[in-house]
């Protein structure tokens, strides 16, 4: 349970009181405690007694270790100052109140004793002496505190835990753990399971943390540190075998990014490989489509030279019907093997084909005028 401590405006006139008020006056410039007393203030300085052999410096100085100037036993040093004559003493807790702090305030606000408050004294004490308490906290446990910290804070965020999530962060897998922050069940009781170390004492996410309201360790956090801490390597197996996790993935996921790349460089070899023959091809190539147009021609030629055979071949057949077209038209008469001779297209002997069935199947009267002027050019009778 924590020290209460009050600040007193004034000290009494009980025994210790009386006892500590003739003290101050010894060492004091002043010869009466109403002036004496304006020569003290505390210096900010304080220590909790637990045991002997771990005292600071300024304490064992001093020379009542375990004790007020008084001569009543204390537990909590602090340390006070005359500032007239440089002696430096040390209180317990029931003493350090508000007369040795006031000068303080009135230095800090600028009030004078009459306006200050008790609940500016209190203010200013509750600030003061936690500060005190948390820096004779730190000179008795400090290099205890940071060895056992610093040897579970990792254990402790794997194993306090309400649930874990594996998850994957800039190509690497991490546990995204969500910290216990309320224990359950009784301190030393089976299946007391606590809330997180860490979450309590400086997590970042945690507004009010103990490291920054206290600036030590409460007793049920510095109670879980010391369990924690004993059970360290039975916990250190959750840690390990989260480990063993994401090492297993992270093998798996080097496999696989070692497998898309040789995916990759074999694509990019594939298409280099495919380049190089393209460009040795090319030539070849050009010399392939040359030879393909070169067939294309002559099968065109042949096709063309057949197909003109077989419209000489109708055109030189004896058909009547032409010469009496010519007689209708008053055209002299002329033979095909005449026309034949001119090297006409074979656009041209398809026109006199057309019209030469036209006279064969439908006679003359068929055959139309545009028909008649085809014809006439095609002769040069035009």
């Amino acid at each position: 349970m924590e020290e209460i401590i009050e600040a007193k405006r004034e000290l009494g006139n009980g025994r210790w009181d009386k006892i500590l008020k003739r003290k101050m006056v010894e060492l004091s410039f002043a010869d009466n405690y109403e002036e004496a007393k304006e020569e003290w203030e505390a210096t900010g300085r304080a220590y909790k007694h637990t045991h002997y052999n771990n005292e600071p410096d300024w304490v064992t100085e001093i020379g009542h270790i375990g004790f007020c100037l008084c001569g009543h036993r204390i537990v909590y040093h602090f340390e006070i100052l005359n500032s007239v004559t440089g002696v430096r003493e040390i209180v317990g807790s029931d003493h350090i109140g508000a007369y040795l702090i006031i000068k303080q305030i009135i230095q800090e606000t600028g009030f004078t004793a009459d306006s200050i408050t008790d609940a500016m004294v209190a203010d200013w004490l509750k600030n003061k002496v936690q500060s005190m308490k948390a820096q004779a906290w730190w000179e008795e446990n400090g290099e205890h505190f940071q060895d056992m910290f610093n040897a579970i804070k990792d254990i402790d965020v794997a194993v306090n835990i309400k649930e874990k999530k594996l998850t994957m962060v800039n190509n690497d897998y991490v546990y995204n753990y969500t910290l216990k922050r309320r224990a359950s069940g009784k301190f030393g009781d089976y299946g007391y399971q606590m809330a997180s170390i860490v979450w309590r004492w400086n997590h970042p996410d945690n507004p009010t943390t103990q490291e920054d309201k206290y600036g030590y360790p409460n007793d049920r956090l510095w109670s879980d540190i010391n369990l924690f801490y004993a059970l360290r390597t039975q916990h250190q197996k959750v840690l390990d075998a989260d480990n063993r996790v994401i090492a297993q993935y992270q093998y798996q996921r080097k496999e696989q990014l070692e497998r898309e790349k040789k995916r990759a460089e074999q694509y990019r070899e594939k298409r280099r490989l495919q380049k190089i023959a393209w460009e040795v091809g090319a030539e070849q190539r050009r010399l392939d489509e040359i030879e393909r147009k070169e067939q294309v021609r002559k099968s065109q030629e042949i096709a063309k030279k057949r197909k003109d055979e077989h419209y000489k071949k109708i055109l030189l057949e004896e058909s009547e019907h032409l010469d009496n077209l010519y007689d209708y038209f008053g055209m002299s008469p002329i033979t095909l093997e005449e026309v034949l001779k001119r090297n006409l297209s074979s656009h041209d002997m398809r026109s006199l084909v057309v019209i030469k069935e036209i006279l064969m199947s439908e006679g003359r009267l068929r055959v139309e005028a545009a028909h008649f002027r085809t014809l006439k050019r095609i002769l040069g009778k035009e």
